[in-house]
């Protein structure tokens, strides 16, 4: 009798405290990134005030009981031997992804996520949910919703932002194994960067319910993909579902950990559309968070923690087999200088490393010049040398950026340079770095710059339904 069949058997009684890993909005604009402490405080006062009413589909009186038999589950070191060959969307409904990008990053971020064309007319055409793209049970297991309506309706909010801004997303969780007598789950969070303020929008996108079992393969729900006009948030927001592994490590924690459960050739077609988004860095559903796989090399997981791996082991650079040949990948973040968005083939100067460098430049005399700096991580410094024709020298520091920020793309216009020209890079941790000098006026694609349609809050946001993080009192 499989594990299904036995857990059908079986009177399975579930609560949960859900633990939600937000979306990452632009490092630009400084948006927060919702995290797993602040989650849980949320999720507890929304409970203790009853603040957010309970829905038919998440009453079933279900909500009281632990977890699920441990005895039933897989140990979780069964995967590193016996990979799912089923990913939670169809590649070709996506057109970017992230992987998880772990606590020993410049900039960590908890979740891996897939994104959504908001131009795509198989979604701008749709007329019900299953017109959406389907999302899909990794492996077999329970599923586990939040209590109350939390998994129909969860606010994901900005709340550093200026003015704050928030959306609305929906969730679940489904365990499918155990380590060391702890239920080990896989999140799906979908956030498509909308506002619905009926709580029961996202109920017909669900397929499922709190305790049912479940097979690898089976359609769990879809994905809620808006069309431009509907988004909220930024510019740089984009449609998507965050992803991972939940540990549960005590009676209201989880860790977070590297999903090293799927195949090679998904994490191959995965870490591809993480380099190459299939519409382009151009694309109007770009966001920046999209940029925290830029120039990776084929992973699922970068730069994790020892809590991070889902199998257990050392730190590791680069995650891609989930075991110790790990430890010989390259792990190094490259991005050539060619790729920084500049529509030619010619450039006065160009280049790409990693760790401390100086170049020497030789620029044309009386001509202005457009230039795209790009770094991997900091700390790092940048400075101009110039060369004066009667040999003196003058310096102008332009970059100083500060440990624990990550990806950074800087796009400068019309500037005036000495013939003889020094670029001065320190960048000690050797994150890396990348390079291109232009006449001005060549054109350029800058990601995070092709929408022309702006999302309608902020300002505009209706008052939030989550107000103990945005101090909104009872609204």
């Amino acid at each position: 009798m499989d594990i299904i069949n036995i857990m059908k058997k079986i009177s399975l009684f579930l609560s949960l405290l859900m633990i939600t890993v937000a979306c990452g909005g632009s490092e630009t604009s400084q948006e927060s990134v919702t995290n797993v402490e602040e989650t849980i405080t949320t999720i507890q006062q929304e409970t203790s005030e009853n603040n957010v009413q309970s829905s038919e589909k998440n009453d079933s009186g279900s909500q009281n009981q632990d977890s699920v038999n441990l005895n039933y589950l897989p140990d979780v070191k069964e995967f590193i031997n016996n990979k799912s060959d089923r990913f939670i969307v169809d590649f070709e409904d996506i057109v970017a992804a992230h992987p998880y990008v772990g606590s020993r990053s410049p900039r960590p971020h908890n979740d891996l996520q897939v994104y959504f064309s908001n131009s795509d007319s198989r979604w701008v055409n749709a007329t019900k949910p299953s017109d959406y793209p389907p999302i899909y049970a990794v492996a077999d297991g329970v599923i586990q919703m939040a209590s109350g309506n939390s998994s129909l309706y969860n606010v994901v909010d900005h709340s550093d932002s200026n003015p704050p801004w928030w959306h609305s997303a929906y969730l679940f969780k489904l365990q499918f194994a155990q380590n060391n007598g702890n239920i080990v789950s896989f999140l799906y969070q979908m956030e498509g960067y909308v506002i619905k303020e009926d709580r029961n929008f996202f109920a017909d996108y669900l397929l499922v319910e709190d305790g049912q079992s479940v097979k690898k393969g089976d359609i769990l729900g879809y994905m809620y993909v808006p069309g431009f006009e509907e988004m909220a948030g930024s510019m740089q927001g984009s449609s998507h579902i965050a992803f991972g592994i939940m540990e549960k490590v005590g009676p209201q924690e989880e860790q977070e950990k590297v999903p090293s459960m799927f195949t090679n050739e998904i994490i191959d077609e995965f870490s591809n559309l993480a380099r190459n988004p299939s519409e382009g860095w151009e694309s109007k559903s770009y966001g920046n968070d999209w940029s925290r796989g830029r120039g990776l090399p084929n992973l699922i997981g970068w730069m994790i923690g020892p809590e991070e791996h889902m199998f257990g082991g050392k730190h590791l650079d680069a995650v891609y087999y989930g075991d110790d040949r790990d430890a010989n990948l390259d792990s190094d973040k490259v991005i050539e200088s060619t790729k920084l968005g500049f529509q030619t083939d010619t450039y006065i100067y160009n280049s790409h490393g990693k760790g401390d460098a100086e170049l020497t430049m030789t620029f044309p005399q009386n001509e202005k010049i457009d230039f795209i700096i790009l770094t991997n991580g900091a700390p790092v410094t940048m400075k101009f040398i110039f060369k004066q024709e009667n040999g003196d020298e003058r310096e102008s520091k332009f970059m100083d950026k500060k440990k624990g920020q990550g990806h950074q793309f800087q796009y400068y216009q019309s500037f005036g340079f000495n013939k003889n020209t020094t670029l001065v890079i320190e960048d000690p941790e050797e994150w890396g770095w990348s390079v291109a000098f232009v006449p001005e006026g060549t054109s350029a694609l800058i990601p995070g710059e092709s929408r022309d349609v702006q999302p309608y809050c902020p300002p505009g946001c209706p008052p939030s339904p989550n107000p103990y993080k945005l101090n909104q009192g009872d609204k």
